[in-house]
């Protein structure tokens, strides 16, 4: 089966997505019979056993021409089947689609927007889809009733236990003194920026505690904090901001209190699987997909309290507490696996690659009508 991907989100960002097919893409090369051709937009690495082809980068506009060349390449290549790392779609091969959140849509976002219109073609244009949790596919499912119940798998994303696994105490010791880490930190990760993702909760939660001993640490997202959040915490607690590798970010979630993740939605939460793995453990709502990733392994809040939070913050410190939440989080963590995830997508392309011949019409009409809209559009 030869599949072609288009690796836009490596040009768009280097977040959970694209953590997701760095994961993803070497084991499904690895898989018999299997050939791979990646659409290098800009930033793509470099995976064994996978063709990297230059593509023009992505602009949020002439989406309909992108997607008439998308398909000439999958023509010129001989593609079977074809994915995107982030809503582009072709005209005339099937295309299977892994389906991150239905955030937009649920959280009220502007679906006029150029890259929302266009992820609603992609989920009209795809036949099979894989969602990474069985929230995101109810959201799927509820906002799409045309899709049918086989048309939508789910798999969970999984954890690289070599590299997210509990730190030795030296490994930690080195952290701290090369991060400058003197005291307990709490730990952030990802994305601050959309309200959804509830950062600001932290915050809020240690503005009125001149006494508690601890900083806050933030593992990527936007490279500057919040300069309102910063003024509300009390003069003792400081914020510091890093760009890590996979191996750091293992280590910090190792000598972290715990993992803040006050999140209002999530298609998955790969952080919450990540330092579960790690033997930190998390503080979280019961929110979308959280619940499905914790289990009864976190400390919950409701995402709304600040006071709440700043007692969670309290009550993870308490060592038997503590000792009960990294046992727990580590087995589940066991159950998260990057190899399920891949037979589960290669179950679904060879599945949508099956559908074409019950194709032949629906890609005459779509390929009649991007050829208008290429024609007509001016971005």
């Amino acid at each position: 089966m030869k599949i072609l991907i288009d690796g836009i989100f490596f040009q768009l960002a280097q977040t959970g997505i694209s953590r997701l097919w760095t994961a993803l893409l070497p084991r499904l090369a690895a898989k018999e019979g299997t050939e791979i051709i990646l659409l290098d937009r800009g930033g793509c690495p470099s995976f064994p056993g996978i063709q990297r082809l230059p593509f023009p980068s992505y602009k949020y506009a002439h989406n309909a021409s992108d997607s008439l060349l998308i398909d000439q390449i999958a023509l010129d290549i001989g593609a079977d089947v074809f994915s995107s790392t982030y809503y582009t779609t072709p005209v005339s091969i099937p295309s299977a689609m892994i389906v991150y959140d239905m955030i937009p849509e649920t959280l009220g976002y502007d679906l006029s927007k150029r890259i929302w219109k266009e992820k609603e073609l992609s989920i009209a244009f795809a036949s099979r889809f894989l969602c990474i949790s069985q929230h995101t596919r109810n959201d799927l499912l509820h906002r799409h009733p045309d899709l049918s119940q086989d048309q939508v798998t789910v798999a969970h994303c999984g954890i690289d236990r070599e590299v997210f696994k509990p730190q030795s105490d030296e490994n930690i010791k080195v952290f701290r003194h090369s991060h400058d880490l003197q005291r307990p930190y709490f730990l952030l990760v990802g994305s601050r920026a959309p309200a959804y993702k509830n950062a600001q909760l932290l915050f809020h939660a240690l503005a009125s505690d001149s006494l508690r001993d601890c900083d806050i640490v933030c593992a990527g997202g936007e490279p500057d904090i919040d300069p309102e959040w910063l003024k509300i915490l009390p003069s003792n607690v400081s914020v510091k901001r890093f760009a890590f590798a996979d191996k750091d970010l293992a280590t910090a979630y190792s000598a972290a209190e715990a993992l803040v993740y006050p999140s209002l939605y999530e298609g998955f939460g790969l952080p919450l699987a990540e330092a579960m793995a790690c033997g930190c453990p998390a503080i979280t709502t019961r929110n979308a997909s959280m619940n499905e990733v914790a289990g009864d392994t976190a400390l919950f809040i409701s995402g709304s309290c600040p006071d709440e939070l700043a007692r969670a913050l309290d009550q993870v410190r308490n060592p038997s507490v503590r000792k009960g939440l990294i046992g727990k989080g580590r087995e589940r963590a066991g159950k998260f696996d990057w190899s399920e995830m891949t037979e589960a997508f290669h179950s679904t392309l060879v599945n949508a690659a099956a559908d074409k011949p019950a194709l032949g019409n629906f890609f005459a009409e779509w390929k009649r009508l991007r050829t208008i809209q290429a024609a007509v559009d001016t971005g």
